[in-house]
């Protein structure tokens, strides 16, 4: 529920808590200025109102609710019901409404509607003399009745309409976002107000905007970044290996008819798997996605078996020399392998989609659509009659292009007060000559005009060093793939007061560590890890794409002692944590749109490759996944393990471990270049070591401790010497 209260001063923490004590969830509050000075005084509220957004017991109706604020002196305005779906910023909202209106999903009525929270909104009658006597104003100009309850908004030159609202009088802000939407959709031509062809009149309504053609989907400036990257030696596709037990299948073997067939009748569900790459003329601006309603499924789902006698070695070699193969971009950037002769009866299904089209949770929502949760597939709804969708020509795509390319700058400008001070947070920056300078005389400027936080912050990671993993990948790839028990790894978080994130990159450290050691390459410093984290706000689920920044966090591999070593992990990942809260998450997204896209990323190719000169800016991905805890079917088949393959490049490093949890276990996969680290299964094997390492350690505090208090890093034993590992 929403409610805005006339603002007393002081008085809003005692209401707050009141409205706590009879169960209601404060979900935000805000001070907004009403509008118009006549609205103020009209419903004496003085000129703000405090909004209260609130979840409250379903026997709390409107009357008790305002029965509760004005018992306790304050006074309502009004009250409304409310959705978590409308709690985002302004900007949001208007960039939501017009993305509905442009698309045909709403009307302008409505979009105008959602953004003013008004009761309805409707086009200026006949009997409205009033109104239709006032002088007409440019598009997107606002009148606001008297008390405020009303507000007529111009859509065209000669067409208004009216919105109103009985609970509470519009504030300013709502007016603002009425104006920013109404200025944004003439701006398209998707207004009365645009441009006609001359000759006889065509009569228009505001509604007629519900028979737009759908936009062509643009990549964002991270997406292009991805396919600009991708070279002949560095595909950029990610992907996902599931072990299959075929005892559930219906004929005891899993056929690739059933998965084109499930893939097939699901596909309506799935938009990403749907999209095929549309290049503008000469890269003047971003890619787009086109949307292929038929893909081709025996190019996108093929077969291939293992040779006798199928191991898991034999697996993981087969799955290396799938991801060294760049997805056709003439198709939807995707394709699937069902692998048979698994030892064991087992078979394999293994999934590749490229970074410009999925991250980690978009990736997460694609497996869902395709596992069920029991063995007996569930029925897939039917999907909606398919509509005429005229295509994009050419023309229109340059025409947009040329709009992009002017308000660049513009855009440029507006965020670089926000770009600027944070320029070293981004992996590689410090690279580039006077970026150090730059950023660090930012920062200070920044902090004494207050742009950006004051508190002081745990120090950056350190350079990283070099390694035998670091440095141009070739073309071929090597990957191992590993469990170890989610219970276990539970069982220490506990123990230790820590985190399961903190013990996967434990577990990642020491493995590391002996890799170098065992190879007589073990730096005298920490190595440095990129973390990737997402960003993806609540509205931007299932829209596919990429939202997500990168953390990077210093790895304690130059430490013997494990205690001291997951002590020093700790630290590292806590001050990680406290600096990417200060860092703007749009940051990654604004720094791509600095990248110039002309012929199709070519100067952006080459800024990627002069930040791998000199040291790397991190020394690999490590990646941790929260996946289902329960069992999954795919066709009929149980699925036991779920394994990622993510990417290696030039400036991320030779060896990438992601792991995904699912069903009471922790699966790793990873992913290497075969001339840099041929061994990579060895580094599987270190991770068993790790955890054993770990586990005897915390089963030590578990016997000598005299309370039921968790036991910390602190209480572990002194000194214990590490395991020997042989030098290479």
């Amino acid at each position: 529920m929403r409610a805005r209260l006339a603002d007393e001063p002081g008085a809003l923490a005692a209401l707050a808590a009141h409205l706590g004590r009879h169960g209601c969830n404060l979900l935000s509050v805000a001070v907004l200025p009403v509008a118009g000075e006549s609205a103020a005084a009209d419903e004496d509220t003085g000129y703000v109102v405090d909004e209260l957004v609130l979840r409250a017991p379903a026997s709390l109706t409107e009357g008790k609710l305002t029965g509760l604020v004005e018992t306790h002196g304050g006074r309502c305005v009004g009250i409304s019901t409310a959705s978590v779906r409308d709690l985002v910023d302004a900007q949001t909202t208007v960039l939501r409404a017009a993305s509905e209106a442009l698309s045909g999903a709403s009307t302008v009525s409505e979009a105008l509607r959602r953004v003013l929270d008004a009761d309805g909104v409707r086009p200026v009658a006949d009997g409205d003399l009033e109104i239709a006597s006032a002088p007409t104003d440019e598009v997107g100009a606002v009148r606001l009745g008297p008390g405020g309850h009303r507000a007529t908004i111009t859509v065209g030159p000669d067409e208004r309409v009216v919105a109103e609202r009985a609970w509470a009088p519009f504030t300013d802000g709502e007016l603002s976002r009425a104006h920013a939407l109404t200025k944004l959709l003439a701006s398209v031509g998707r207004l009365p107000g645009e441009p006609r062809p001359r000759g006889r009149r065509t009569p228009t309504r505001v509604t007629r905007l519900a028979q737009a053609a759908p936009l062509v989907r643009q990549l964002t400036s991270l997406d292009a970044q991805f396919l600009n990257a991708e070279t002949s030696t560095m595909p950029t596709h990610v992907g996902i290996m599931a072990i299959l037990d075929p005892a559930t299948a219906s004929g005891g073997c899993l056929t690739v008819e059933e998965v084109r067939s499930l893939i097939g009748s699901r596909l309506h569900l799935i938009d990403p798997l749907r999209w095929r790459l549309r290049q503008v003329p000469l890269g003047l601006d971003l890619p787009c996605w086109a949307d292929s309603a038929t893909p081709d499924l025996e190019h996108h789902i093929r077969e291939i078996g293992l040779p006798v006698p199928g191991t898991d070695e034999q697996l993981a070699e087969q799955v290396a020399r799938l991801a060294e193969t760049p997805l056709r971009r003439e198709h939807p950037l995707w394709e699937c392998y069902l692998i048979h002769g698994v030892a064991g009866g087992r078979q394999a299904l293994y999934m590749k989609v490229h970074h410009a089209v999925i991250d980690g949770v978009s990736g997460a929502e694609v497996l869902a659509v395709l596992m069920d949760l029991h063995a007996e597939p569930s029925a897939a709804p039917a999907p909606a009659p398919a509509a005429p969708r005229p295509g994009t020509s050419t023309a229109t795509l340059l025409g947009t292009s040329a709009w992009h390319l002017l308000s660049r700058p513009t855009q440029l400008l507006r965020d670089a007060p926000m770009m600027v001070p944070h320029l070293l947070e981004l992996p590689g920056a410090s690279s580039v000559p006077g970026a150090g300078l730059l950023g660090a005389a930012a920062g200070r400027v920044g902090r004494l005009a207050h742009l950006t936080s004051a508190p002081r912050l745990p120090p950056r990671a350190p350079t990283a060093p070099p390694t035998p993993f670091n440095g141009p990948v070739t073309p071929d790839r090597c990957y191992a793939f590993t469990s170890v028990s989610l219970p276990e790894v539970k069982a220490i978080k506990t123990a230790l007061g820590l985190t399961i994130n903190d013990v996967v990159m434990a577990l990642c450290t020491t493995a590391l560590r002996r890799w170098l050691i065992d190879h007589d390459a073990l730096p005298d410093v920490p190595l440095v890890a990129a973390m990737p984290v997402s960003v993806r706000t609540p509205e931007q689920l299932g829209t596919g794409g990429n939202q997500i920044s990168f953390m990077l966090c210093a790895l304690p591999t130059t430490e013997p002692d494990p205690t001291e070593r997951l002590r020093l992990l700790n630290t590292s990942l806590t001050g990680a944590k406290k600096r990417f809260a200060q860092t703007p998450s749009t940051l990654l997204h604004a720094y791509s749109a600095v990248l110039p896209q002309l012929f199709h990323g070519v100067a952006s190719r080459a800024l990627l490759r002069a930040a791998t000169i000199g040291a790397p800016p991190f020394n690999l991905f490590i990646s941790n996944v929260a996946g289902p805890q329960l069992p999954l079917y795919t066709a009929g088949t149980a699925v036991t393990g779920l394994f990622p393959v993510s990417v290696v490049s030039d400036i991320g490093g030779g060896i990438n471990i992601t792991v995904l949890s699912y069903n009471g276990h922790l699966d790793f996969g990873i992913l290497a270049c075969r001339q840099m680290v041929p061994d990579v299964a060895d580094l599987a094997d270190h991770l068993h070591d790790a955890l054993a390492e770990l586990t005897n350690r915390t089963t030590h505090v578990a016997r000598t401790a005299t309370t039921a208090t968790p036991a910390r890093m602190r209480d572990l034993p002194d000194k214990h010497p590490e395991p020997a590992c042989s030098p290479a």
